[in-house]
């Protein structure tokens, strides 16, 4: 299987180990803070500046992890096997809503705040 990253530029600042969705500029990405955002990737944990915490700001380079394997950090309590979204800020938190769409899946929990493997789902579906 052929996996790449798009080149895409921050159209605002994000932090590493997020998830990214596209801008409404081409090649743009922000951070998703939503169920239902088309995701593109998840930021590495990289920073911009050997003094800074965010991975880009506005303008900068996006680096994404290559894998359908990812680290992404948690904005709540996961458990290993659930379903997860994006959520304020690009961190992922466990979803059972229905209607919800999962893009990844926990391999192993994490508390708020920590960084955590996660599995990019093959395709898009909504919780039954």
């Amino acid at each position: 299987m052929l996996q790449f990253s798009p080149n895409l530029v921050a159209g605002a600042t994000i932090n590493p180990y997020r998830i990214v969705k596209m801008d409404t500029t081409a090649f743009t990405g922000i951070a998703s803070t939503a169920a239902g955002d088309y995701v593109v990737g998840v930021t590495d944990g990289s920073t911009r500046r050997f003094d800074s915490s965010a991975h880009a700001i506005a303008g900068d380079q996006i680096s994404l992890q290559p894998s359908n394997c990812v680290q992404i950090e948690a904005g709540g309590n996961i458990t290993a096997g659930q379903a997860v979204k994006a959520s304020t800020g690009g961190v992922a938190v466990a979803t059972t809503t229905t209607g919800d769409v999962a893009l990844y899946v926990a391999m192993e929990g994490a508390a708020s705040g920590q960084i955590f493997w996660a599995y990019r789902l093959p395709a898009t579906k909504a919780i039954p």
